[in-house]
């Protein structure tokens, strides 16, 4: 670029920026067009070393922490180009702008080094504390004891004792429990928690109590090593009624135990006869409209069978062979009984007064074969002081 040309660029541009004010001024401006590029150029120069070095503003700031963020490294390349643009400017005789200052390369930052994780020792992990050492310590005892429950032979099944069955064999109760030889002991507890610290069969007792009529109570706990104790009280039959389908079998309180068909080759007794019975299920109390008729049935068999219990030495049981006990509405019974010939005798009583007396007594006539000498049919009136036999 020669002088001419420097002088169109700059004259005009310091023409435009300076207004026209005084003559005086037209000369000074004829003077630097002739002093052209030179005074420029030197006073360019001059203002490079001498000046101070402009402070870069708050857009440069910005500018060169965002570089320090986003670049790591300047390169070569770059440093070469910024170098050939200065020298560019500097011939082309260009006043460098504000916003295009040099940039300074952003220092490299030393990246930390990762450290192995260091090894600490237990207690700076866990602080062992009395306490800590107390619950660890109850932990693995828990842990120990639940490995012998589960693996000890002494925790399987291999005797069983059964206490207080008379209707009911042992293997029929087992069979209730549905207990197999080597189960684990702790298979059957169950029920409440007092159950459960007794080691007891809360819920199986409660499911035999509930599908078995004969059984009242029922308890079943654990014995160690290897036994499961068996205790029962059992309902026992005392009579039978007639129902529209076949024959209930009832204990003491009504219980009904069995439920059965007619069959004339199966002979029940003893059967209570004259109730109105309207409602007999398996396990559940019996409803009959004439509710003292039945009881006082009851008391009559409960008399025969206290004479049996206290006869001693002889074989022949009263109430195995009483066949039926007849209640009328007019207050009278009816007792028929088969004798030790097995003669059929019926024997009448008007009320339960002395009721034991009068049944030990029939049981010392069927023992000495006194009922069985007389060849007239009939029946033993025993409704008096002094027991008669009666014809039909």
């Amino acid at each position: 670029m020669d002088d001419n040309e420097l002088d169109k660029l700059f004259g005009e541009a310091s023409a435009a920026a300076k207004e026209p004010s005084e003559e005086g001024s037209s000369d000074s401006d004829a003077a630097e067009k002739e002093a052209g590029a030179d005074i420029f150029v030197i006073k360019q120069y001059e203002e490079g070393q001498d000046g101070e070095e402009d402070e870069p503003d708050d857009d440069q700031a910005e500018e060169a922490s965002d570089s320090d963020e986003s670049d790591e490294e300047v390169t070569e390349e770059d440093e070469a180009e910024g170098s050939e643009d200065s020298e560019d400017g500097a011939e082309d005789g260009e006043e460098p702008e504000e916003d295009e200052a040099p940039k300074k390369a952003p220092a490299k930052r030393p990246v930390p080094k990762k450290r192995p994780p260091q090894k600490r020792p237990l207690s700076e992990v866990i602080p062992l504390s009395r306490r800590g050492i107390t619950v660890i310590a109850l932990a693995a005892a828990i842990i120990a004891i639940v490995l012998l429950i589960l693996f000890l032979p002494a925790f399987r099944v291999r005797n069983a004792h059964v206490e207080g069955n008379v209707v009911m064999t042992d293997q029929q109760v087992l069979r209730e429990l549905k207990l197999e030889y080597n189960a684990h002991l702790m298979g059957g507890v169950s029920g409440n928690i007092l159950d459960i610290i007794r080691l007891d069969y809360g819920k199986t007792e409660e499911r035999i109590k509930r599908e078995n009529p004969y059984i009242e109570d029922i308890r079943v706990s654990v014995k160690l090593p290897s036994t499961v104790d068996v205790q029962i009280k059992e309902r026992m039959k005392v009579c039978y009624i007639r129902t529209p389908d076949g024959y209930a079998a009832l204990d003491r309180e009504g219980i009904v135990l069995e439920l059965t068909s007619f069959d004339a080759k199966k002979s029940v007794r003893p059967v209570i006869c004259g109730l109105n019975v309207t409602y007999a299920e398996l396990g559940k109390p019996v409803r009959i409209s004439n509710m003292n008729d039945y009881k006082k049935a009851i008391i009559v068999l409960g008399a025969i069978l206290a004479a049996d219990n206290a006869s001693i030495g002889d074989t022949y049981s009263m109430f195995e062979n009483t066949m039926e006990v007849r209640i009328l509405p007019s207050g009278y019974m009816f007792l028929t009984v088969y004798s030790p010939q097995n003669k059929l005798i019926q024997i009448k009583f008007d009320s339960l007064d002395k009721i034991s007396d009068k049944t030990a007594w029939l049981l010392y006539a069927f023992n000495s074969d006194a009922l069985d000498a007389p060849k007239t049919k009939g029946f033993l009136d025993m409704t008096g002081d002094d027991p008669t036999l009666r014809e039909y």
